[in-house]
């Protein structure tokens, strides 16, 4: 009930802010004042993101000692790419002396079609790395979170790293990731950096990639200020001790690598990060798929804000500089309503005899589009992106985000009258392997 009343407050509050804002003038001074100022962070951020991706590729990584790391999928219904993924997961050059020093643990979360066939036809080809359990429907709840604690008794690593059942990686990629933790060897845990394999297949596959890279660069920059970076679901790798001192994975999460991240931060541990270091996975072909995908993350980031974020803020372990990361952090989830509020405010005023000031929606929907394109140009810069392919990307990503400015609404209102999520709609996979 409490994440029902702060939900609908975020609202109502946007509702009167956008009132004030197109009414009064000095209002709506303040808060374009307000966005010009929160510029000049994203751009320090952005700087300091690209500085950190640069810098990642190329810093020589360095051995350190060698963990046993479980490797979990969680699949439901992932026929057309299970198979791809297990195939790349186990042939991990990840060892010492010559044995492995990995396993991996499928969980076939009541598949109704050949996964967990394919997972055990994958199992009997690699018996001493892999093993495939079953978890049967109405098992608690429907979400990726609830399989991976089902699966956390049959992990046997100091390790945990968690895969997409759509992942595809590298032979070196664990090698890869171990070596990049030896750069924060005392954080919690680390993520990779997330590239979409289908980036080459349409508009909507590549601006989710240049959205990827932009997230990579806003978690650098925010890491490099003393902030806290967070888990990203595919690719993220956290220590066991970690995860089961703040309690293990929540089964109810809609969005587990957030949720975790937060417990992580709100009890002094960091998560680092590996720029360098891609898993790819398969962008959503669908505007249909991407809506329910993306409505499902920004309850799931609200969700967390609401319920986790005061502990964190109290909490007495968390450094201030990290507290007012969060902060900062939080106002990701601000503007959208906000713009949404004024340009609502702004169409009712037209038939009035004083029509609103429509910069107020205006410098909203631009601060936000700089912003975003800040960091996209730090990302492909980062990677190596120049001269007008990388303004073209940029562009396109910052434009691909400005749908978070209706889906964050929507999601707050979702969260303060509709019903709580107890399972989510999966993404649909076509089975896309990469071409390069």
């Amino acid at each position: 009930m409490t994440t029902r009343v702060l939900a609908a407050s975020i609202l109502v509050a946007s509702a009167l802010i956008a009132w004030l804002a197109i009414t009064f003038a000095i209002v709506a001074r303040a808060l374009q004042a307000a966005i010009a100022l929160s510029l000049v962070y994203v751009a320090y951020l952005a700087l300091r993101g690209y500085q950190a991706m640069r810098d990642a590729h190329r810093v020589p990584q360095t051995e350190g000692s060698r963990p046993w790391v479980t490797l979990i999928v969680a699949a439901r219904n992932e026929e057309p790419v299970i198979g791809a993924t297990l195939a790349s997961l186990a042939g991990q050059d990840y060892a010492e002396g010559g044995d492995p020093r990995f396993d991996i643990v499928v969980v076939d979360d009541g598949s109704t079609d050949q996964t967990g066939a394919l997972a055990r036809q994958a199992a009997t080809l690699h018996p001493d790395r892999l093993v495939v359990v079953r978890r049967e429907p109405g098992d608690g709840p429907s979400m990726k979170a609830a399989a991976l604690s089902f699966a956390h008794a049959q992990a046997r690593g100091e390790v945990i790293g968690v895969l997409d059942a759509d992942a595809s990686v590298a032979p070196d990629f664990v090698t890869r990731v171990m070596r990049a933790w030896q750069a924060d060897p005392d954080a919690a845990a680390i993520q990779a950096q997330r590239r979409a394999h289908n980036r080459d297949d349409g508009w909507l596959a590549a601006a989710q990639d240049e959205e990827l890279l932009m997230d990579m660069a806003s978690q650098c920059g925010r890491l490099a200020t003393d902030g806290s970076a967070e888990l990203r679901g595919n690719g993220m790798f956290v220590r066991r001790a970690a995860l089961e001192r703040v309690g293990g994975w929540n089964p109810t999460a809609l969005t587990e690598d957030l949720e975790l991240s937060t417990r992580l931060v709100a009890a002094g541990e960091r998560v680092a990060l590996a720029p360098q270091v891609e898993v790819e996975e398969e962008a959503v072909m669908t505007l249909q798929g991407l809506w329910r995908q993306r409505l499902r993350w920004a309850e799931g980031s609200i969700r967390r804000l609401i319920e986790l974020g005061p502990g964190l803020l109290r909490a007495p372990e968390v450094p201030l500089r990290r507290k007012l990361d969060f902060l900062a952090f939080t106002g990701e989830f601000v503007l959208p309503p906000l713009f949404v509020t004024t340009t609502i405010a702004s169409l009712l005023t037209i038939p009035l005899p004083r029509p609103a000031d429509w910069t107020v929606p205006a410098s909203l929907f631009l601060g936000y589009g700089i912003g975003t394109l800040l960091l996209a140009l730090a990302g492909l810069a980062a990677q190596g992106e120049r001269g007008m392919g990388l303004v073209g990307r940029a562009g396109r990503g910052s434009l691909f985000l400005s749908h978070w400015l209706v889906v964050v609404p929507a999601a707050l209102l979702r969260i303060a009258v509709g019903r709580h999520a107890t399972s989510f709609i999966q993404t649909r996979r076509s089975g896309h392997l990469p071409n390069r």
